[in-house]
């Protein structure tokens, strides 16, 4: 069979390779890695990514202009270049295919809090209705989200859950000494509720038992950078650095009003770093694995206790057990 695919998402800046960035170079290199039989045609309207090595029967078409890029530019190859299945990695659709569509809907955040997307959220929202109109499976991450989805369009039965798998810069792990701090990564963004984190850290700090503590902050965060009260932000490093960031840290933190499925929790898993959250932050599949906090007093209070040692375990063998990539794909085939 021949699948197209939306890869727009590889075209964000090198600073915002967070979430639909991860998930569409795991899916890609999973892709290649374990799907032998069909063929793929993947969209994007900027130059290759130096990581992705093209092979047979895997195609990178850059098609451009990209202003009305979806909707126009894509809409124009798949009808010009007919192929079986087109894979929307990112809930738009476009105008025009004759092929069966597969959605994939990375989570309702800019629905349930559209404070936090003033630009986007009327956009988002818009694209919601014909996904489930033109969409023969939607995709989605977690259990939250297909429960989510259920409400929003009842009736609806082809919501289809595949967990994320480990992404593969984060497969291997080299044992490392714990240090004394803790990790936050992701994108400045509302939604991240990234003051809650400050706050309760310097909280935490006030303690003189762990004072020499301290707060690294991965990607666009310099805003939030404090030295004197030992917050940190790192705007630039490489994916090994981070997976050292992650190996060595007391725990990994989050606070979001709202994930759909947190990709920094799992790569922290990964890693063997311990994870402390909100509930808001965890999906129902994580929550056996991670120190789940449901108000601030607790929250700091888990803090101290993973910082002693304690807290919920887990075997890193069984989080790339049950999150894996192979798995994600030979599901996804299933569907086409």
């Amino acid at each position: 069979m021949k699948i197209s695919l939306d890869a727009g998402a590889l075209c964000a800046k090198a600073n915002l390779h967070f979430g639909n960035y991860t998930f569409t170079q795991s899916l890609i290199d999973s892709i290649q890695k374990y799907d032998q039989n069909n063929e793929y045609y993947t969209y994007s309207f900027c130059q290759k990514p130096n990581w992705l090595d093209v092979r047979d029967k895997f195609h990178y078409k850059v098609l451009r202009p990209s202003v009305l890029w979806l909707s126009t530019r894509v809409s124009i190859e798949e009808i010009q270049f007919k192929k079986d299945i087109f894979l929307a990695l990112n809930q738009a659709i476009p105008i025009s295919t004759k092929s069966k569509v597969i959605s994939f809907s990375h989570g309702l955040s800019f629905y349930f809090y559209p404070q936090f997307y003033p630009d986007s959220h009327y956009v988002l929202n818009d694209q919601l209705d014909p996904m489930i109109k033109k969409s023969n499976y939607i995709v989605v991450p977690s259990r939250r989200v297909k429960k989510e989805m259920e409400k929003l369009f009842p009736g609806y039965s082809r919501i289809k859950i595949l967990n994320y798998g480990v992404p593969v810069d984060m497969i291997n792990y080299l044992p490392a000494k714990k240090r004394k701090y803790f990790l936050f990564v992701s994108m400045n963004h509302g939604i991240k509720n990234i003051e809650f984190l400050i706050k309760t850290f310097k909280l935490f700090r006030q303690n003189k038992k762990f004072s020499d503590y301290k707060f690294f902050l991965v990607g666009n965060l310099e805003k939030f950078e404090d030295e004197k009260n030992g917050i940190y932000a790192f705007p630039k490093v490489t994916r090994n650095e981070v997976r050292k960031l992650y190996s060595e840290a007391t725990a990994y933190l989050t606070a979001s009003f709202y994930e759909s499925f947190n990709f920094p929790v799992l790569e922290a898993l990964s890693q063997n770093c311990p994870v402390i959250g909100l509930d808001g932050s965890i999906i129902p599949e994580f929550k056996d694995l991670v120190n789940m906090a449901y108000d601030p007093t607790n929250f700091l209070n888990l803090m101290f206790t993973v910082s002693q040692n304690k807290g919920t375990k887990f075997e890193r063998s069984e989080i790339l057990k049950k999150f894996s990539w192979k798995k994600y794909v030979a599901k996804l085939v299933e569907l086409y």
